[in-house]
């Protein structure tokens, strides 16, 4: 399994008068269809997708944490989701510069 979810955090969230603790799911995955099979599993619409080239992403709730890591997502800490953030950056790097380096097919 190659989808995550960090650890719930006060990012300012206020739902329905409430202060809201929210998480990230992602993948350390170049290819996003797994991280996107799983949002749509727990109810997640592609439009909340956060389509960041260095970390894209899903914001969750609780609640939809918890449905994320019955659906297969394996939770970890905020320091080990930046490890995986920072390994990703790195596979994206590489994809450019392999793909900027081949010749083109006209």
């Amino acid at each position: 399994m190659t989808v995550y979810v960090d650890s719930l955090y006060n990012y300012g969230w206020v739902v329905h008068g409430q202060v809201t603790p929210s998480c990230h799911m992602f993948t350390d995955l170049l290819d996003l269809t797994e991280l996107h099979t799983i949002a749509s599993q727990i109810g997640m619409r592609i439009e909340w997708f956060q389509n960041k080239v260095s970390a894209p992403h899903y914001d969750l709730k609780p609640d939809l944490r918890e449905a994320a890591i019955k659906a297969g997502a394996i939770a970890i800490d905020r320091r080990t989701a930046a490890l995986i953030w920072r390994a990703r950056r790195a596979l994206v790097k590489t994809a450019d510069d392999v793909q900027s380096r081949s010749p083109e097919t006209s």
